[in-house]
């Protein structure tokens, strides 16, 4: 049977401690990000309350009227 050097078990106990502060850090910085997040889009909500979604495919500028369909050349 494999021996488990007594300073193998130390290495890894200490690389477990590390990963799991590691992972609890990351973890709070995530959810204040998204607290963030939150606070911004009632912000944007807020701000936006009144006006009407616009729902048009391009709301950019107007290339085209968009009347003219596929040019199927059938008569329709």
């Amino acid at each position: 049977m494999a021996m488990i050097k007594p300073g193998k078990a130390e290495k890894w106990a200490a690389r477990s401690a590390r990963l799991a502060a590691a992972l609890r850090e990351n973890l709070k910085r995530r959810k204040e990000q998204a607290r963030g997040r939150k606070a911004e889009d009632v912000a944007a909500a807020d701000a936006d309350i009144g006006t009407a979604p616009d729902f048009r495919r391009n709301p950019g500028g107007k290339v085209g009227d968009g009347s003219a369909g596929p040019a199927t050349g059938r008569g329709g």
